[in-house]
This record gives structure tokens, C-alpha cells and sequence, in this order.
């Protein structure tokens, strides 16, 4: 575990300056935002920085308190953002039940065991027809070295994330693939180089791409290094 943290603590630092990679990545979402977020694995707050604009009100949450501690002294001066832990393997606090309008949960139910009763516990805290923002990694060919390394349980298919979601009782809005560009790299350098890390090279080439990686809305991939999900729980006059 302690060498999972350490592995995913490097990740976030390496993510943290690419500033295009991660507006490109909350734009993906963006337009199903409501008012009142509950962010689940928020890290170092990477994509928090996007979801407080607007004056959205903002619960972001960790698991690991070094990571709260970051959070809080990042956004201290943010009145509209506060932090707390939200643990997806144990019941939602009875006092978050239906509080949010919007769920935004990015490359964190891989890590979970059991997604269904995450997904479950993040439909319990969304008022009806509320929205999960989910981002998961794709296709288990795919799983490495690093993957391992970080303590992924698994990659998804569409159909397996679809399921998973309908399960749950979500209904899916849209379900594609991202980041298209980053597929083969991923490949190379987690199954047949077997790295457990990013290099860094690789993963600033990510933001000079992003001007290029926009084109996957107009030509929706048939396959990506990642899964975006838009899904909601029923209304209540359903």
C-alpha cells in the first residue's frame, strides 16, 4: 500500500503542470455540471482548481489525509470550497444522502474492489436524476506494469462499464472513449517495456497534444486510453 501511495503521489506531481492536459480533460464534463459538486479522489486538487470556478459549491474529498492537507491549504482562500474524505468502500455518511446535484469521480473506481457498491454509494449522495462525471481506464490489454503499480483492479470495456453503471441504477447519457493518442505509448511502455512509472517526457508530450486530441469529439474513437462516462439516477417523477 505505502508503495501504491508513492507511486500514485508521483503521478499527480507529474499531472500537475500539464495545465492544457487537465483543461482539456475537465472540458470533457464540463457542460453537465450543476451547482453543488461532491468530487470523490480529488488528490492534490488538479481538476478541483477547474470545478470551484464559477462559484460552484465544492465538496472535494480523499481518502488519504496528506492529500486533504494539500487540498485545504491550496484552496484555503476558495469560501465556495471545503474537503472531507469520502471512502468508496464504506456506506455514504447519512448526512451527504441526496446533497449533490453533480458526482465527479476520475480514475478512482479502478482502484476500488468492489465498484458496484461505489457506484451504489455515489448514486446515495446525488439528488434525483443527479449526474456522475466518471473517467476509468479502457481495455484490459492494456493493464501494465504501471497499472499494478497504483493499485488498479482492473480496466474497463464499454459494455463492462455500461453494465456496471445500469447496475448500479444509473442511466447512461453518453459513454465514449478519450485520449486515443495516448493508447500505444501506454501500450509500449507498460506491457511490452513493462515500466511502472510515466515518463516524463511522455506525459509532457501530452499537452503540446492537446490541440490535436480535440479531434476526437469530431471523430469519435473506436478505442482510447480511457473511458468518460455521463450517467444519472432517476428522477424522482419517474
Amino acid at each position: 500500500m505505502a508503495e501504491e501511495s508513492l507511486a500514485l503521489t508521483a503521478t499527480l506531481k507529474q499531472l500537475s503542470e500539464l495545465d492544457a492536459y487537465n483543461r482539456w480533460l475537465f472540458d470533457q464534463f464540463a457542460d453537465c455540471l450543476g451547482q453543488r459538486l461532491l468530487e470523490v479522489g480529488a488528490g492534490t486538487g488538479n481538476i478541483t482548481q477547474f470545478l470551484c470556478l464559477d462559484e460552484r459549491d465544492v465538496t472535494a474529498t480523499d481518502v488519504l489525509p496528506a492529500y486533504r492537507t494539500e487540498l485545504q491549504g491550496r484552496f484555503a482562500g476558495r469560501t465556495n470550497v471545503r474537503t472531507g474524505a469520502f471512502d468508496l468502500t464504506q456506506k455514504a455518511p447519512l448526512e451527504m444522502r441526496e446533497l449533490f446535484d453533480t458526482v465527479v469521480c476520475l480514475n478512482v473506481l479502478e482502484h476500488i474492489e468492489d465498484d458496484h457498491f461505489a457506484l451504489s454509494q455515489m448514486a446515495s449522495v446525488l439528488s434525483p436524476g443527479g449526474t456522475l462525471a466518471l473517467l476509468v481506464p479502457a481495455h484490459q490489454f492494456l493493464y501494465g506494469e504501471f497499472d499494478r503499480a497504483v493499485g488498479h483492479y482492473r480496466r474497463y470495456s464499454k459494455a463492462q462499464l455500461r453494465k456496471r453503471l445500469e447496475e448500479a441504477g444509473y442511466h447512461v447519457q453518453r459513454l465514449r472513449f478519450f485520449s486515443f493518442a495516448a493508447t500505444l505509448p501506454w501500450l509500449i511502455n507498460g506491457r511490452l517495456l513493462k515500466r511502472n512509472f510515466l515518463p516524463a517526457g511522455q506525459t509532457e508530450l501530452a499537452n503540446s497534444l492537446v490541440p490535436l486530441l480535440k479531434l476526437e469529439r469530431l471523430i469519435g474513437p473506436p478505442f482510447g486510453l480511457s473511458l468518460i462516462a455521463i450517467a444519472h439516477t432517476p428522477r424522482s417523477d419517474a
